[in-house]
């Protein structure tokens, strides 16, 4: 992807007329004024904002906003964005930089990082949080490639604004693929569900939901929803694909199969269960490595339908891999249909594996490839979020583009 980026992303921001604006605390002013630098002019590999993810980057004088209470701000930046004048024709976009980290211990101010970016969602402004420390901790150190980072933060910023940075070369199929994450809350020990994300089989997002573990029925009237607006555009719709976080229990697939038959659908339902792996799970070596990690994409039968898929960045045999590259456990999978035969077909089982594999390239907020397919990653950092804001709700406007990442 990062060699593909330096000669453009695959489409642009539909967006033409865009401001950009910062907001930030009054100790941070200069960090501000460093990042419009980087943004305008580049850093190293960072050629700038437009010249790497062709985002037209704009700000204008005395729009951005300061604030001066650390830990709570909402308030104040409630209060200064009621004052600005936001056109209806230029579509805003905030840079957010956070005087704490959002791994910060203290929930409260935890919390604070999320219901920002709540409170411009309810504006229709998209945003990218940028941390502080990590700005400042780059500033003074010589050696540092802070560069790296403006790459990858170039990479969300063209995806939220609903450019493609890079798509799958998969030919277009009438079939509809849904993701489903989870994630549980420590604080609250309630696992909220990152859900309905639905992708077509060449990686392009259409939209999502969010809900609570329990909430089966709503998950399963979700998912269908997607499946009516697809059938509405798309007569024919030969299967349904559903990647899930974990295995699909009858009674969760059960509503789904009803609302099929409702809608006189006869389509087959596969369900890949994608689970991450742990140390003491079964792992593969491969001795003609130094770093005995297998090529990325080799995939490992290791019982009845169940399947262990290496994502990662040794591509070729000598691919040279850096510690900053990791080395991610693969993960595990397990394929199921409701027409039975289907699931024993080698060849469709080899497309679905490959299907997982391809969208775990799709990831837009780094140029790096991520051991969970976008389908299982995605929904999950939305359920991070999700409980942080006000009335568990997502705001209507962030339902269809990827303001998360």
């Amino acid at each position: 992807p990062f060699n593909g980026m330096k000669i453009g992303p695959y489409k642009g921001s539909d967006y033409s007329n865009i401001q950009f604006f910062y907001i930030f605390h009054e100790d941070d002013r200069e960090i501000a004024d460093t990042l419009h630098k980087y943004f305008t002019n580049g850093l190293y590999s960072f050629k700038g904002l437009y010249k790497f993810a062709k985002v037209p980057y704009h700000t204008q004088p005395k729009f951005s906003i300061p604030f001066s209470n650390k830990d709570n701000p909402l308030e104040e930046i409630e209060r200064e964005l009621i004052k600005r004048d936001f056109k209806p024709e230029t579509h805003y976009f905030a840079i957010y930089i956070s005087p704490h980290s959002k791994h910060h211990p203290s929930r409260e101010i935890k919390s604070v990082y999320y219901r920002v970016k709540e409170l411009l969602l309810k504006r229709d402004i998209t945003s990218q949080a940028i941390d502080a420390d990590k700005v400042r901790a780059a500033l003074a150190d010589e050696k540092s490639r802070y560069d790296y980072s403006l790459n990858n933060i170039a990479i969300a910023i063209l995806a939220k604004l609903d450019g493609i940075p890079w798509q799958l070369n998969a030919k277009l199929k009438n079939e509809l693929i849904v993701g489903v994450g989870a994630f549980r809350h420590v604080d609250t020990d309630v696992q909220y569900l990152g859900s309905a994300f639905s992708f077509t089989n060449n990686g392009k997002f259409k939209r999502f939901e969010c809900f609570q573990k329990d909430q089966i029925d709503e998950l399963a009237g979700s998912i269908l929803d997607q499946i009516k607006e697809y059938v509405s555009v798309n007569s024919n719709i030969n299967r349904l694909i559903i990647h899930f976080y974990k295995n699909m229990s009858r009674k969760e697939l059960e509503p789904i199969e009803e609302g099929l038959h409702n809608l006189d659908l006869n389509i087959p339902v596969f369900i890949v269960s994608i689970n991450k792996t742990e140390s003491h799970d079964i792992v593969a070596f491969d001795n003609n490595s130094k770093e005995l990690m297998p090529l990325s994409g080799t995939y490992i039968n290791v019982g009845f339908n169940q399947y262990l898929l290496f994502n990662n960045v040794r591509y070729y045999e000598n691919s040279k891999i850096g510690a900053i590259d990791g080395y991610p456990f693969p993960i595990k999978l397990s394929v199921r249909c409701t027409h039975e035969e289907e699931a024993k077909d080698q060849k469709v089982v080899r497309e679905l594996i490959n299907q997982v594999y391809q969208f775990s390239r799709m990831y837009w907020k780094s140029v790096r490839q991520q051991n969970l397919p976008v389908t299982i990653k995605y929904p999950e950092m939305v359920a991070e979020i999700f409980p942080h804001f006000s009335g568990n709700e997502i705001p209507e406007f962030g339902k269809d583009n990827l303001w998360f990442l």
